[in-house]
């Protein structure tokens, strides 16, 4: 912030004095906004999300924890850490990430986190997105032709 002070009396008013006050941080919050996601693969899942609005970040993003898992196989939830590089993205910007080695044909429930210097902030709204099925990795075996007259 920056404060402006003057003194004023009768005869006038004097110069002013500039104060500039920084505020410590705070964790975020906002949750991401306008999460996604989208199966890449069998067993691949592109999530994107927006980061808190600026003025919710409440200090400088330094990661995202995206979290998931899957049913009604894995019951554990899984976090991912994304980093957050500097110019890795415009701070009201789309982030993405892509969550690999996942079960195929399975449905993921996923939520995304924001995190300062001060902890972390609220949890995003859920989304499922359900991997794809893969095809057949071998062929048929054995197989034997019958004629029929």
């Amino acid at each position: 912030y920056t404060v402006l002070i003057r003194a004023i009396n009768g005869a006038g008013e004097g110069d002013a004095a500039m104060i500039i006050i920084l505020t410590s941080e705070a964790a975020p919050t906002a949750a991401p906004q306008n999460v996604s996601g989208l199966s890449i693969t069998s067993v691949s899942i592109n999530v994107c999300f927006d980061p808190p609005t600026l003025i919710d970040q409440n200090g400088i993003i330094t990661s995202f924890n995206l979290t998931y898992f899957g049913s009604p196989f894995q019951t554990n939830s899984v976090p991912v850490d994304i980093p957050v590089e500097p110019t890795a993205y415009p701070l009201d910007g789309t982030v993405c990430s892509n969550l690999t080695n996942l079960q195929q044909n399975n449905n993921f429930n996923i939520t995304v986190i924001a995190i300062n210097s001060q902890g972390p902030g609220p949890i995003s709204q859920s989304i499922v997105v359900t991997t794809n099925e893969a095809a057949p990795g071998v062929g048929p075996a054995n197989v034997t032709l019958l004629t029929i007259d």
